[in-house]
């Protein structure tokens, strides 16, 4: 795997981490294609704007964190608990380390980002970072009124899919490269990244 070695246009914000949630890293970590796609997105990016990085790899520890708390906010909405699991799935995939089934995050091929300008200021995306209402769909703002948003949207999705990435249609911010996801959606043969974890020891 690659650590992002945040060239002027790329600024890395590891938001778990910055959450204090078990199981995160403090630094963002995909794999070297995935970073060498990024770079390709960086290199085309309008002048005065960045790309903003805030999740890539993720620990199972994390994972199964994160779909347990999702459950739990689906439940809190007064699903039942099958509905729950199945309505958090559409957010936070299931943690799992085999090979037909392994979560998108785990394999480093998963990044979570958004567009900034030049001062690192967020641009207007019609909804925040792991929101799970319907406005986090990527395409929701082209029958809503959001222009800024809609365009925001779809320029992030040109930028990315023109370097190789398949974005996850129930979240603008969330793109896949090489992993089961993006070779679902593109029709490859088969995905090339499966689950790894990154070469230093980041356990607790």
């Amino acid at each position: 795997m690659q650590a992002c070695l945040y060239p002027d246009k790329i600024l890395a914000r590891s938001w778990y981490y910055g959450e204090g949630l078990k199981g995160s890293v403090p630094d963002v970590w995909v794999r070297e294609g995935v970073y060498e796609r990024l770079l390709t997105v960086a290199g085309n990016l309008p002048d005065g704007m960045r790309l903003v990085i805030w999740d890539g790899w993720r620990s199972y520890e994390l994972q199964q964190l994160l779909f347990t708390k999702m459950v739990d906010r689906m439940k809190a909405r007064g699903h039942s608990h099958e509905d729950a699991h199945r309505h958090a799935a559409v957010y936070v995939y299931p943690p799992s380390k085999e090979a037909g089934s392994v979560s998108w995050h785990l394999t480093g091929g998963a990044v979570d980002l958004t567009l900034a300008d030049r001062y690192g200021r967020l641009l207007d995306m019609g909804g925040n970072f792991d929101d799970t209402e319907e406005h986090s769909h990527t395409n929701y703002y082209d029958t809503h009124n959001n222009p800024a948003a809609s365009a925001n949207r779809k320029m992030l999705m040109q930028l990315m899919t023109g370097a190789g990435f398949s974005n996850y249609p129930s979240e603008w911010w969330h793109y896949d490269y090489g992993n089961r996801g993006w070779a679902e959606r593109t029709g490859a043969e088969f995905a090339f990244y499966g689950y790894t974890e990154p070469p230093f020891k980041w356990q607790d």
